[in-house]
């Protein structure tokens, strides 16, 4: 069992009565954090059979965070589902919460089970659909909920949190600083290993495909990984939020991709020949469009890897 640290911090008011304090496994590091004011969440409460998951509706301020646990060497493994979850559920119970649902894999329902679920897209956090734990929980007053999945991938493990609480209430957070996402290793182990990584800090107001900064760290992550291998080549492929036709969001997610590209080709010196440009418009949100911060961040270009050998 991996000796649990305190890495993150969540703390619900409005007062120490309902305060919950979670701690992930010791070298996690915090990858992403989605947050929505108001809004519902299907919390599972049972497996999925002959196509229906039994659950509960949880409305209020919904908070997702994804977390990623590297192994430290070759000769160690990843740690195990259970090594990730296994502490969340038992502070949990420190704490007051009751379980209200845990299961492992088939046992969840499977594939179908992991497709009714609202994860934060990879490779921030990725779910292998045969090896996976999930577990969900409610506080004592029966206002606020927990639910957390674990899985892992080659070298890493993956642990995502997700919180609901009442409507307006304040949600402080104290948590260590997350290492660089576009750092040139986390890029090409993304790119590598699930084929795609979506350049993060590449923002766009809606309608826009303007990049008028010359650097960003996405971009020189993925300038390096290029350089130092020059027989791989990438697509760059723009997205939308839904908002307008397929038509217009098609060509605007064109250029955004085709923007990304001119800036590695012209700032970094990138070949030409190593990066094509496409655009999928809204054909492939990474999230819900019915919310601002959802729409946000399907706005975005993702790079694909599209070497074969």
């Amino acid at each position: 069992m991996i000796r649990a640290v305190a890495l993150s911090l969540f703390v619900f008011a409005p007062g120490p009565l309902w305060a919950l304090t979670l701690e992930v496994p010791s070298g996690s590091s915090l990858t992403a954090e989605l947050v929505e004011q108001s809004g519902t969440r299907a919390i599972p409460t049972g497996p999925t059979e002959n196509n229906f998951t039994p659950t509960v509706l949880a409305r209020g301020t919904i908070t997702m965070r994804s977390y990623a646990l590297r192994r430290p060497s070759e000769d160690v493994p990843p740690p195990t589902t259970t090594d990730l979850i296994a502490p969340i559920e038992e502070q949990l119970k420190d704490q007051g919460y009751r379980v209200l649902f845990a299961c492992k894999t088939r046992a969840c329902g499977g594939f179908d089970f992991r497709f009714g679920l609202e994860l934060i897209p990879p490779p921030e956090m990725f779910v292998d659909l045969g090896d996976f734990q999930f577990l969900s929980a409610i506080s004592a007053d029966g206002t606020r909920y927990v639910s957390a999945i674990s899985s892992r991938g080659q070298t890493t493990g993956y642990l995502q949190v997700t919180q609901v609480l009442p409507a307006g209430e304040r949600v402080e957070v104290t948590t260590t600083a997350p290492p660089p996402r576009a750092a040139t290793g986390e890029i090409g182990t993304a790119l590598e290993n699930q084929g795609r990584a979506v350049l993060e800090d590449l923002v766009f107001s809606s309608g826009t495909s303007n990049l008028p900064d010359d650097r960003y760290a996405s971009l020189t992550a993925l300038a390096a990984y290029l350089l130092a291998n020059p027989s791989r080549q990438v697509a760059l492929v723009g997205h939308t939020d839904a908002s307008g036709s397929l038509e217009i969001n098609l060509d605007i997610s064109q250029q955004r991709a085709a923007a990304a590209r001119s800036k590695l080709i012209e700032h970094y010196g990138v070949p030409a020949t190593q990066v094509s440009a496409e655009g999928m418009g809204y054909l492939a949100p990474r999230t819900t469009n019915l919310t601002k911060a959802g729409r946000e961040a399907n706005r975005r270009v993702e790079a694909v890897l599209t070497t074969t050998e």
